[in-house]
């Protein structure tokens, strides 16, 4: 895929702020869905946080494969479909990197109630392969990047 593809997948990405995450253990063949709110990166890694004893905290604990949907607007008929593997921020520096990101992006989670929550845990997702999907003109676009 082109750098104008990656460009065009990263102003999309930049309008969005929710996504719909799939995860699983590697015992339960049953998949969970969840709504989080994320934040992105030039390189296309994508950050999201959630309680440290939520489900898909449990299941990316066991399996640190997942999948997102982004672009969830009936008036947009845009969306990007992301797999890839996810990892838990320890580091303090790289958390508060994380955290400034959010507000930056005046994400729906950007407040310090969740940001600073005793049980939030903070995730980053590096890509795998990435689907861009454009529904809205006559001819539908599909562009996808493999090689990151």
């Amino acid at each position: 895929m082109s750098n104008l593809s990656q460009k065009k997948i990263r102003a999309f990405l930049k309008n969005q702020y929710l996504a719909v995450i799939a995860t699983t253990d590697l015992l339960n063949k049953y998949p969970e869905s969840a709504l989080i709110a994320f934040v992105e990166d030039e390189g296309l890694t994508l950050f999201f946080q959630t309680n440290k004893y939520s489900r898909k905290a449990h299941n990316l604990r066991k399996n640190a494969s997942i999948s997102l949907v982004i672009g969830l607007a009936m008036n947009d008929l845009k969306t990007v479909q992301y797999q890839g593997t996810a990892e838990q921020l320890v580091k303090p520096e790289s958390i508060e990197k994380c955290k400034r990101m959010f507000i930056a992006k005046r994400s729906p989670t950007a407040k310090p109630e969740y940001l600073n929550h005793p049980h939030a845990i903070f995730f980053q997702t590096r890509p795998t392969w990435i689907g861009f999907h454009d529904y809205s003109g006559k001819k539908t676009i599909v562009e996808e990047i493999q090689k990151f």
